[in-house]
């Protein structure tokens, strides 16, 4: 059946910073694909990942770098399971938040879900035992403009030159957000002006520089291990951190991967480039809400929901989905729409045809639920659709105005039938 109206998603995987003890408890309880896909996990990686995340006192354990990066992972392809054996629309477009890269290659068929989960712990010692021979850390710069933080940065970075001391941006994730990473005296030093400038800083929780150059070993050292795995063609276009565009092919994984880690998070980039693409649905797969917090802080055009529990995939079924409560509404919204539209076509025969015989057949149908006080199947919801778009057409309605008037009688819902 053909059907212009539907919605343009993708999926969103968080990076380090979104793990807490007792993150998405109530989906291990309440989904068996959700435990599996964490014992799988722990089989594959050697630990108690129950134990880990939901027992009190295990927050330090949870927070090294390298548990955080593999346990994340395996979260979020718990959650992306779950969303879609629950909801099971699938995306068009995958991006991940840093480690979230990896999730999203994992959920778009590009990586393994075993191989996933050992490149990211792989990936974590890489960057761990880098980090340990620089005195270097991250931080969080908010409220200024992206633009103030280049300048200040691009000072810094030529006053402290002489000094050996290095200071990069490392993230954009909104227009008033970003990170930045370096030598930790340096960091301190541009910390100060950027205060003064009005930002707010605080560090990061975090072992070294991460996304600038000073991570070259780990990203030669990640390089090498990458080529040691192979890689499939994506089912879906995934959006790559360091250049906010496409992934050509399974190729490109092990050059985006590796030289992720000395470039920044493009983010905002990113979420321009579905903004293009016409994306209006994301969901984040994964614990917490860090990356609908940024969405909102970049645009107010793409709807985004969270799979952190049961009550957010609650919320994706009545928000996104058409239920049966809502069937016989779309049926009369059809009829509406199959009215409201201006005919443009001249054939007085082929409008009593491919108009009037349709608008009849769901006006007919209609009438028998409400006279019943019955409730519409599937089929009669489908075929309503159906016809409704079969008027469009035959009325000659413009093609780009078919989305509206489909989606208007959806109620800006989406069929999973």
């Amino acid at each position: 059946m053909k059907m212009e109206a539907k919605k343009k998603m993708a999926f969103l995987f968080p990076g380090v910073g979104s793990q807490y003890i007792g993150m998405s408890k109530s989906l291990f309880d309440n989904f068996k694909i959700f435990k599996e896909t964490i014992e799988e996990a722990g089989d594959v990686l050697k630990m108690d990942l129950p134990g880990m995340c939901f027992l009190p006192g295990k927050k330090e354990e949870l927070d090294k770098l390298e548990n955080a990066q593999a346990i994340l992972a395996a979260f979020s392809i718990a959650s992306y399971r779950v969303y879609m054996q629950e909801i099971g629309i699938p995306p068009l477009f995958c991006m991940g938040h840093s480690l979230g890269e990896y999730s999203a290659l994992c959920s778009a068929g590009v990586i393994k879900f075993p191989d996933a989960l050992k490149l990211v712990r792989e990936r974590g010692a890489a960057v761990s035992e880098t980090a340990a021979g620089i005195d270097g850390t991250m931080m969080w710069v908010i409220n200024l403009d992206i633009k103030v933080l280049e300048e200040v940065c691009g000072d810094a970075a030529a006053s402290l030159k002489a000094e050996g001391q290095e200071v990069y941006i490392s993230a954009y994730d909104s227009p008033t957000q970003a990170s930045i990473s370096g030598h930790t005296d340096a960091l301190m030093k541009t910390a100060r002006v950027l205060e003064q400038k009005g930002a707010i800083v605080y560090p990061l929780k975090l072992s070294g520089p991460f996304h600038c150059p000073l991570m070259k070993g780990a990203a030669e050292k990640m390089k090498g291990i990458l080529r040691q795995y192979q890689f499939d063609p994506p089912v879906c276009t995934v959006i790559a951190n360091r250049d906010a565009l496409p992934y050509k092919d399974a190729g490109s994984v092990i050059d985006n991967l590796s030289l992720q880690l000395i470039s920044p998070i493009r983010w905002r980039a990113s979420i321009e480039y579905l903004l293009e693409q016409g994306v209006d649905i994301a969901v984040e797969m994964g614990p917490k809400n860090v990356l609908k917090f940024l969405m909102q802080k970049n645009t107010a055009a793409i709807r985004i929901f969270t799979t952190d529990n049961d009550r957010d995939l609650e919320s994706i079924r009545k928000e996104l989905i058409i239920g049966e409560e809502d069937y016989l509404k779309i049926i009369g919204k059809c009829l509406g729409a199959a009215v409201s539209t201006k005919n443009r076509n001249d054939s007085a025969a082929e409008y009593q045809e491919r108009v009037i015989k349709p608008y009849r057949k769901i006006e007919a149908f209609y009438n028998e639920f409400v006279a019943k006080d019955g409730r519409p199947g599937k089929e009669h919801v489908k075929e309503a659709v159906r016809m409704l778009q079969d008027i469009l057409e035959a009325k000659k309605v413009p093609q780009q105005e078919h989305g509206y008037w489909i989606n208007r009688a959806l109620g800006n819902k989406m069929l999973n039938f």
